[in-house]
């Protein structure tokens, strides 16, 4: 597993943790599941590059290098 920090609207924590605790599992796993129901099957099965399959959808000179991502979306 991968660890991944997520920035959440504090509703919307409480939310995702009232949803975890009613279903008796842990946010991380809720969100797991959530991701699990919106991403192409192909992906959770061949583990493809979530990051590099949508390269596209962004600038051209937008990366999928280790932290360029927030670089593009929050600045230096």
């Amino acid at each position: 597993m991968k660890t991944v920090t997520i920035t959440l609207p504090e509703a919307l924590d409480r939310e995702a943790a009232d949803e975890a605790r009613r279903r008796g599992i842990s946010k991380s796993e809720l969100i797991r599941l959530g991701l699990g129901e919106v991403l192409p099957a192909e992906l959770a099965t061949t583990g493809g590059d979530l990051w590099t399959d949508l390269a596209g959808f962004a600038r051209a000179d937008v990366s999928t290098e280790a932290g360029e991502i927030d670089r593009t979306l929050y600045g230096p």
